[in-house]
């Protein structure tokens, strides 16, 4: 997907905030004091105030991506064999623990095939002034590649690529809790894309959808509930006919995409915004397809 990247930032140049580099920082979490240490002298938990849940066969790591904006923070986990990490998963913490999941914001596959079935292998975490970014690499498996996250400086979108290494058509599968995990009897998610509300639970996207944003009418901050909501934006031209978009306790993306070609998604995590604040912010994006 190839998206004009100035285009999207018109509205964070107006804001008028100060550049700064952006700061990408990766630390492992392993069974050694040094580890803990660090893991407890940073700002993010992840299993509580006090719990350190790591064990040999287990492999865990936190990423951060930061700017004078906003921080995403992710939970990598999976299993360690022989120093080698499998099964990973990327799970969203930060700007909140709700909204992408936590426990794992976005699945790659190819039929049954997974991408975190395979090997993982950390290639690279930078910070520089233009941008931070971290980049992964999937092998051993039967559906392979490499997914890069980015964080623009003075932005407050994430760009998350994933770069296909197996001639296989994949999906990527997008999950979110938007606002709140919630009361069954309570919840009332909601999808909006740029052609308006969903109606029902479940839509096939259109060549005319580009984005949408996932929320929910009672855990909404115009309520002083929940903890805001999210959003993706993408290329049409990059997924085929039969994508959808569905909710019920989770709200998800189905993106069929193409074989041997990237696929590119842009990411909003609202924290403390409402549905109203995120869709007229959408409503507002320049976007234009290169």
């Amino acid at each position: 997907m190839k998206i004009k990247w100035t285009a999207l930032m018109v509205l964070t140049a107006a804001a008028g905030c100060v550049s700064a580099a952006v700061k990408a920082e990766y630390l492992e979490l392993k069974e050694d004091e040094a580890a803990r240490k660090a893991y407890f002298a940073q700002p993010i938990r992840i299993w509580g105030d006090k719990a350190y849940k790591v064990g040999a066969d287990k492999y865990n790591a936190l990423l951060t991506l930061s700017n004078s904006k906003v921080t995403y923070a992710f939970h990598l986990y999976g299993l360690q064999k022989d120093g080698v990490a499998t099964n990973v998963q990327i799970g969203m913490m930060r700007p909140s623990v709700f909204n992408w999941y936590a426990g794992g914001f976005f699945k790659i596959s190819s039929e049954k095939n997974l991408l975190n079935a395979g090997n993982f292998t950390l290639k690279e975490v930078k910070g520089s002034e233009e941008s931070g970014w971290a980049e992964f690499e999937f092998s051993g498996g039967s559906l392979n590649g490499k997914i890069r996250l980015e964080l623009p400086d003075n932005d407050d979108k994430l760009l998350m690529t994933f770069t296909p290494s197996s001639e296989l058509p994949y999906t990527v599968n997008l999950v979110s809790y938007p606002g709140h995990y919630g009361d069954a009897k309570l919840r009332a998610r909601k999808m909006i894309t740029n052609l308006g509300e969903v109606e029902g639970a479940v839509k096939k996207l259109t060549p005319q959808d580009c984005w949408v944003v996932f929320a929910d009418s009672y855990y909404d901050r115009e309520k002083n509930q929940g903890d805001g909501c999210c959003a993706f934006l993408y290329n049409p031209k990059d997924v085929m006919p039969g994508s959808v978009i569905r909710c019920g306790y989770a709200c998800q993306a189905y993106l069929y995409c193409r074989k041997n070609q990237p696929f590119t998604v842009i990411l909003w995590d609202f924290k403390r915004w409402s549905m109203k604040q995120a869709v007229d912010y959408m409503k507002k994006l320049d976007v234009k397809f290169e």
